[in-house]
């Protein structure tokens, strides 16, 4: 009897012990950029990488065009294409400069318009998303929509900001889009990720994820640029705030459990020398202290080899 018992705990031991080694292997390839290349070789990662099927809208203020994908499995397949009015050229910075944004937004809302002059269908963005309001853009109410149902536009060449186009178009649109999609609006130059900036991204996240779970603090906070910001509901906190109280949560060395599930990560558009991201995902935050599940929001830069998250949400 006390053989097989010790013969239970030998049995026990070593398949423990096969385990931790497999989980330190799995997250050590996490953590590699090469891993997630491999990931990545059959995938099109033009506009991102998305681990749920996802309806990508891509905009181009310049060429005057709104093409819609679906992608799924790594494979990215083109389901819509229109010609589309914008608003005046540049990036949106302020409410009434009449400029539609540049950059990275979700669908969050499809409604019929009160007023039949924006058409049939209108569908309303996330602008200003956080990285904007860390950047002190103002604004908002920025719709896809038609044209108006009784007459025409004054101004057939620009709306007031939104992205407009044919009301029959627009209705076979939202047909193929539903309510959910990301939308990506770019000047002139079209987004073109590339897989091994891809596989960059997701390894320094996962780096950045272990980081956290370890409470290692000090390499925790080098993951975030001098300028960062995080947006927490209408209050933005400077890199110096955030790092105060986070270094004081890190303080109570909780064992704390952190998944991050449903990544999503797209090339965002219109800054000049700087490769930025935006990633998403599900976090399941559980800590004796605290508790949370919801989603979270990265803006982040690859700079050579140098990750740097720039605005988090």
């Amino acid at each position: 009897m006390v053989l097989k018992k010790i013969f239970d705990l030998f049995i026990f031991s070593v398949l423990s012990s096969q385990i931790l080694a497999a989980q330190n292997l799995t997250d050590a390839n996490l953590t590699s950029a090469k891993y997630w290349r491999s990931k990545l070789t059959d995938a099109n990662v033009t506009y991102g990488y998305y681990e749920k099927k996802t309806k990508i809208i891509v905009v181009n203020k310049a060429q005057k065009t709104l093409h819609g994908f679906e992608y799924a499995g790594g494979a990215l397949e083109q389901t819509f294409s229109q010609n589309v009015i914008t608003g005046k050229s540049g990036d949106k910075f302020k409410e009434g400069d009449l400029k539609t944004p540049v950059g990275v937004y979700d669908i969050i809302d499809k409604f019929t318009p009160p007023d039949p002059f924006y058409g049939p269908l209108a569908m309303s963005l996330s602008y200003p998303n956080a990285h904007d309001k860390a950047a002190k853009k103002t604004g908002g109410g920025i719709w896809i929509h038609g044209l108006p149902m009784n007459g025409k536009r004054e101004d057939e060449v620009r709306t007031r900001g939104c992205v407009a186009f044919d009301n029959d178009a627009l209705v076979k649109f939202g047909k193929l889009i539903g309510d959910k999609g990301v939308v990506i609006i770019s000047e002139n130059e079209p987004v073109d990720a590339s897989k091994d900036d891809i596989a960059r991204v997701l390894a320094h996240l996962q780096e950045w994820l272990q980081m956290w779970r370890d409470n290692e603090t000090k390499i925790y906070l080098s993951f975030y640029a001098d300028k960062f910001v995080k947006i927490d509901g209408k209050n933005a906190l400077s890199k110096a705030k955030f790092a105060e109280r986070k270094k004081k949560i890190f303080a109570l060395n909780e064992k704390k459990s952190i998944k991050a599930s449903n990544f999503s990560v797209t090339p965002y558009p219109g800054v000049k020398g700087q490769n930025l991201f935006r990633v998403v995902f599900d976090e399941d935050y559980a800590a004796p202290s605290h508790e949370f599940k919801g989603r979270k929001e990265l803006y982040v830069q690859l700079d050579k080899d140098k990750f740097q998250i720039l605005t988090e949400k």
